[in-house]
C-alpha cells in the first residue's frame, strides 16, 4: 500500500520537476541537490538554511530599468538599509554562519548579492569574508553588476564557486537600460565593454590558476522592450568573452508582461532558441531562460501570494546591509521585520530563536514584498504540495516518492537526458 501511494505521489510531483537536467531548475536544487534539507523539512526536524545571502551595501553604481529592488521599495515607500557592514565587522558574520549547525547539517552556500545594491561597492569587507569561507570549504556565489569586478579582485574570485555578471543589456541597448552613475565610466558602451572586459579577464585568472573546472562564470539578461532584438548578438559576445552560460529571464517589476502585450516577445522567444541552435554547447557554454512562454503569456510571475504561506524561508536566509536577519532576498528594506543582527549576535542563535520560529507562522503579515523571488516562487509551489502529501499520507510515504524521483534522476543523468 504504502509503496503503491508513493508511486502516485511521485507521478504528481513529476510537472514540478521538469527538466531535472538544467542546472538553474530550481526544484531539481530542492529535491534532488539539497535532499538532506528536504527530508528534514518533511520530517518537520531542526535544519538550517543550505544558503545565506549576504547583501552588503544598499548602494548601487548603476540603475537599471527594471530593479526590483526600487520597485518595491517605492511600491511601499521604504527607504534603503543602511551599510553598516564593513571589513571590521563582517568576520563575526562569518564566524557566526560557519557555526552553525543543526542535525549534522550546516551552511553549504554563501552568496553576496544585492536587493538594490552592488556587493563589490563594499569591496574590502567582501573579499575578505570571501577568502575566509574559502577557506572553511564553504562555496562561495557573487552577484554583481561586473564594473567594480576589476583586476584587483580577479584572483580572489577565481577561487569562488560561481560569479554571476548581471550585464542584462546589449552594447547597443545599454545606455537605454542602464543610467551609469560612476564617474569614472560616464558612457554607457565603455561600461558594456568594460564588464566584458572583466568577464575575460576573470576567464584568464581562472584559466591561469588551474580552478577552471569549479568557477562558473554565469551571464544574466534581463528581457525587455529596449534590448529584445540583441539576445543573439550579446549572446555570442559573452561567449567569446569566456563566460559559461548566459540566462534569459523577464522584468518581474512588470516589463515583462509589458514585453507580451507589445507583441515583441515572439521576436525574444525566437532570439533565444537561435541562441540555443548557435552558441548553446554545454560544459563550454550554455543558453536557457528562467521564464517560460507561459509565464510570460499568462503573468505568471507574481502567481504566488504571501497569503499562501511561505516554505522556502526555511532553505535560505538573507542578511542585509545593516546586519540584520531577513525573511528573504526580496525583503531587505526598512520597516521590514528582522530575526536579529548578526554583528551582534551569532547567526545560529538568530536562526533558532523564538521569534524566528514564531514569525514563520505569520509570513502573510510580516512579508513586505509584492513579488516572490523566482527561487521563492517556483518552490514555494513545490513545497507546498509536499506538505499537502505529507498530512494525507504521512511522512514516509513522501520521503519513499522523493526517493523514487532520485533515482530515475540518477540513471536518467548518468545516460545524458530525462
Amino acid at each position: 500500500m504504502k509503496n503503491d501511494q508513493s508511486k502516485i505521489i511521485t507521478e504528481k510531483l513529476r510537472k514540478h520537476i521538469g527538466s531535472l537536467i538544467e542546472d538553474s531548475h530550481y526544484v531539481r536544487i530542492i529535491a534532488i541537490d539539497k535532499a538532506p534539507y528536504l527530508d528534514a523539512f518533511i520530517r518537520g526536524e531542526s535544519f538550517p538554511p543550505f544558503e545565506i545571502e549576504i547583501q552588503p551595501s544598499s548602494k548601487c553604481n548603476l540603475k537599471c530599468k527594471w530593479c526590483i529592488g526600487e520597485e518595491i521599495q517605492a511600491r511601499n515607500q521604504v527607504m534603503n538599509l543602511p551599510d553598516i557592514i564593513n571589513a571590521d565587522n563582517i568576520g563575526r558574520i562569518v564566524e557566526g554562519i560557519l557555526e552553525t549547525r543543526q542535525n549534522g547539517l550546516g551552511v553549504e552556500i554563501v552568496k553576496f548579492s544585492g536587493f538594490i545594491g552592488e556587493p563589490l561597492s563594499r569591496k574590502e569587507a567582501v573579499l575578505s569574508a570571501i577568502q575566509r569561507l574559502a577557506c572553511a570549504c564553504v562555496k562561495v556565489g557573487m552577484f554583481t553588476n561586473g564594473v567594480l569586478m576589476t583586476e584587483d579582485t580577479w584572483e580572489i574570485l577565481a577561487n569562488i564557486s560561481y560569479v554571476h555578471v548581471s550585464l542584462d543589456s546589449g552594447p547597443r541597448s545599454f545606455s537605454w537600460c542602464k543610467e551609469n552613475k560612476s564617474p569614472d565610466n560616464p558612457h554607457s558602451t565603455k561600461t558594456f565593454d568594460l564588464i566584458l572586459d572583466n568577464i575575460r579577464g576573470l576567464d584568464r585568472q581562472r584559466k591561469k590558476t588551474g580552478w577552471r573546472k569549479d568557477l562558473k562564470i554565469n551571464v544574466g539578461y534581463v528581457v525587455i522592450n529596449e534590448n529584445y532584438d540583441e539576445i543573439y548578438e550579446t549572446s555570442r559576445l559573452v561567449r567569446d568573452a569566456g563566460a559559461d552560460s548566459i540566462r534569459f529571464k523577464y522584468d518581474i517589476t512588470g516589463g515583462g508582461y509589458e514585453l507580451f502585450k507589445a507583441g515583441t516577445h515572439n521576436e525574444a522567444f525566437s532570439q533565444i532558441e537561435r541562441a540555443h541552435a548557435d552558441f548553446h554547447n554545454p560544459p563550454e557554454f550554455s543558453v536557457s531562460s528562467i521564464h517560460s512562454r507561459d509565464d510570460l503569456e499568462n503573468n505568471k510571475f507574481a502567481n504566488w501570494k504571501c497569503s499562501d504561506g511561505c516554505y522556502y524561508q526555511h532553505f535560505t536566509s538573507t542578511i542585509g546591509s545593516d546586519g540584520n536577519v531577513y525573511i528573504c532576498d526580496h525583503n531587505t528594506m526598512l520597516n521590514a521585520t528582522t530575526f536579529g543582527n548578526a554583528i551582534t549576535r551569532p547567526f545560529s542563535e538568530i536562526w533558532d530563536s523564538k521569534l524566528r520560529r514564531y514569525s514563520i507562522n505569520g509570513t502573510s503579515k510580516i512579508c513586505k514584498c509584492s513579488v516572490c523571488p523566482p527561487f521563492g516562487r517556483r518552490v514555494n509551489a513545490f513545497l507546498s504540495e509536499i506538505v499537502d502529501y505529507r498530512e494525507r499520507y504521512g511522512i514516509e510515504v513522501v520521503v519513499s516518492a522523493l526517493e523514487l524521483l532520485r533515482n530515475e534522476y540518477k540513471t536518467v543523468n548518468r545516460g545524458g537526458g530525462w
